[in-house]
């Protein structure tokens, strides 16, 4: 192995003798070329870096020798194919401005010469996937190209949306997702400089910013909704068809609050705590959201817990609860004693002690999501007057036994 290893070395460098030869190459320009030809033939198993730095020697390595000969050398000083070397050209060329992120990203090498002959609109959205899936694969690129030149048929356009199955649905996810997260981040970015605008001012008027940012908030907050949440039949209700929530103590579930409440006037703070409330949580957020970093910090890096938020539940309603009530932090319902307050109350009268255990809300995620079957092969029954009536005084009965007895569990 050695020996076939150390007779390919010689052929290598006896054929690299001939063509400097016949190039008539100068001595600095060839130990220039030396150097770049021990790293091109040193890589062997390569990583994304690699890939770039390859291009790279390679581009450096076009602009020492005569022009049209590159491939030549690289052939017979290298061992490359000529295929090989415009490929590796092409990724550096087309990709280098991309770099950084191709490799936090840890695209393969296969993939980059795949992603080299694409269109800068393509290369965005390709990021976009892996950045949305955690990896790209050749044939999403492949995908993601379908639309634009067709390879066999130059000129010819195919519209992405007649691309049936997987690989045509995958398309199609990929444009939503490099043209929603594009749209979505540039309304947090439109917000926070109306934001920032108004904070030097020693007097801010909350009927202008908030004038000029609710509609974007609202827009905002339902393109966020549009590339994050899943839709489900409703539990009790199979014939309703519904979002699911955005998880609520999250950083994400904090940023759909904090743009529901900038959705209208009517829920901004005072004017004594706007101030505070744009510093301290609404520029903290919008800079968490649009932040390029990988693993940006939470506003109050001290806790890792995401900011609540209490938005008032409508009392009464009847139904699945709201989308835009359902993705706040903490469901409140103000000006009425909560069933605890209330059970404690009854309790105290007798001079008794009542622990309440409140079952989760159906509005959390943690219940199951049913599938259509499930929910049609539970039939939605609706309760009569009688049946309401025997619930209460039921209810009311155990509240009152409990109470009787000291520390009872209700």
């Amino acid at each position: 192995m050695t020996m076939n290893k150390t007779s390919k070395a010689s052929a290598l460098l006896s054929a690299a003798y001939t063509f400097y030869e016949t190039n008539a190459v100068a001595e600095d320009i060839k130990s220039q070329l030396e150097e770049t030809a021990k790293f091109l033939i040193g890589v062997s198993r390569r990583s994304t870096e690699e890939t770039f730095k390859l291009g790279e020697h390679l581009e450096r390595a076009a602009e020492l020798l005569p022009e049209g000969t590159l491939e030549k050398w690289a052939v017979e000083r290298c061992g490359y194919t000529a295929r090989h070397v415009r490929t590796q050209r092409a990724v550096f060329r087309n990709l280098d401005r991309y770099r950084e992120i191709l490799v936090e990203l840890a695209v393969g090498p296969t993939v980059l010469g795949k992603l080299s002959a694409a269109e800068p609109e393509q290369i965005e959205q390709a990021i976009g996937f892996a950045e949305q899936n955690g990896k790209l694969r050749v044939q999403d690129v492949a995908a993601i190209m379908v639309g634009s030149k067709n390879e066999a048929a130059a000129g010819a356009q195919i519209d992405p949306y007649d691309v049936g199955g997987l690989e045509g649905l995958k398309a199609i996810i990929a444009i939503k997702v490099r043209d929603g997260i594009k749209s979505f981040i540039g309304h947090l970015e439109e917000i926070r400089a109306h934001v920032n605008e108004a904070l030097p001012k020693k007097n801010i008027v909350k009927k202008t910013l908030s004038g000029k940012t609710h509609l974007v908030a609202r827009l905002a907050n339902e393109e966020l909704k549009s590339l994050a949440q899943f839709v489900r039949p409703y539990p009790t209700a199979a014939h309703v068809i519904s979002p699911t929530s955005i998880p609520v103590k999250t950083g994400w579930g904090a940023v759909s609050t904090m743009l529901y409440k900038m959705g209208s006037e009517t829920t901004w703070p005072d004017k004594g705590e706007l101030r505070t409330w744009l510093e301290t949580e609404v520029v903290p957020i919008l800079e968490w959201a649009s932040s390029k970093s990988s693993a940006p910090t939470w506003p109050g890096a001290e806790t890792s817990e995401a900011p609540s938020a209490n938005v008032p539940l409508e009392v009464g309603s009847v139904g699945p609860i709201p989308a835009h009530v359902g993705d706040s932090a903490d469901l409140v319902v103000t000006g009425i004693p909560s069933m605890e307050k209330r059970m404690e109350s009854i309790a105290a009268a007798f001079g008794a002690t009542a622990t309440v255990e409140v079952p989760k809300s159906k509005g959390t995620l943690d219940v199951d999501v049913p599938s259509v079957a499930d929910a049609l092969a539970q039939p939605e029954k609706r309760p009569t007057r009688n049946d309401i009536v025997k619930q209460i005084k039921s209810e009311w009965s155990v509240a009152k036994q409990s109470a009787t007895s000291p520390n009872a569990a209700v």
